[in-house]
């Protein structure tokens, strides 16, 4: 990295505060959709003959048929009626979760890399967020997929915007310190540009302030935060967190993050596979 490596973390940081800085824009397929479910003429028919304009998509939706959101699914259900079981909120966070992997335009082997390794890091925080939703709180499972999601979803931008900077690209490691030092505040900027509730955003803003204390009941930061911890195996940490105590709540000297993982461990890698996650 350049001699100076603070040089590129201020230097990218006041790109985005000035918005000198490319921003991505939501994907145009979420956005066609966001725009169709906003009218109050839109038909299924219309839904789906939007989805089927991208086959990749639509056979990723497709697979959902056999997922716990669709508890009682019949054999060869087709487009139309998983589109209808899942409901419109559901859909509109699976398509935005499928169409993010797609926004990196990035060809260098070191930014691929590291791009590759964040967005499964944060396709395997969704699934143990989906799952500790079910188990351990009332949210809504699809809200909390989501915002484990989109936390780290600043990191894509920083690492856009490295190929502009005209030292050294940074290595590896460096690159991975520095997505982790601007990924909440870039975060903020690219989910508010999005006009996504406020409860995503603030899981992108507070995704690494672990010392969070709130009155109950949990919400998605703890969620987010705990999933975090349990993807990495952090469990020393984790049973020091407030967002640990949030969700456990009375059972914290008898509930072990071992045997909560332990309970969780097959949905996870369910979801983590059907969110199109690797080697984990």
């Amino acid at each position: 990295m350049d001699a100076h490596p603070d040089g590129l973390k201020f230097s990218l940081y006041f790109n985005f505060l000035k918005g000198n800085a490319k921003v991505p824009q939501m994907p145009e397929t979420s956005l066609r959709l966001r725009e169709l479910l906003a009218s109050e003429h839109a038909s299924l028919e219309q839904v789906t003959r939007l989805l089927h304009s991208n086959p990749p998509l639509a056979a990723y939706l497709l697979q959902f048929a056999e997922s716990p959101l669709l508890r009682g699914s019949r054999p060869g259900i087709n487009l139309q009626e998983v589109i209808s079981r899942l409901g419109l909120k559901h859909l509109n966070n699976l398509v935005l979760t499928f169409t993010i992997h797609h926004m990196l335009s990035q060809t260098d082997p070191v930014l691929l890399k590291v791009f590759r390794t964040r967005w499964n890091a944060s396709l395997l925080c969704a699934s143990y967020c989906a799952c500790l939703s079910q188990q351990l709180t009332r949210l809504p499972l699809e809200d909390a997929m989501l915002a484990g999601l989109v936390q780290d979803i600043g990191s894509l931008p920083v690492i856009d915007e490295v190929e502009n900077w005209s030292g050294k690209v940074p290595t590896e490691v460096e690159l991975m310190a520095l997505c982790d030092e601007l990924s909440a505040n870039v975060g903020v900027i690219v989910l508010t540009s999005w006009n996504l509730p406020q409860p995503f955003i603030e899981c992108a803003r507070l995704r690494g302030q672990w010392e969070r204390e709130h009155a109950v009941p949990a919400d998605l930061i703890d969620v987010v935060q705990v999933a975090r911890c349990l993807a990495a195996g952090a469990d020393s940490d984790l049973v020091r967190l407030p967002a640990w105590q949030q969700l456990v709540g009375q059972r914290t000297g008898e509930f072990t993050p071992a045997q909560l993982r332990g309970t969780i461990d097959e949905p996870v890698r369910f979801w983590f596979k059907l969110l199109g996650g690797k080697g984990a």
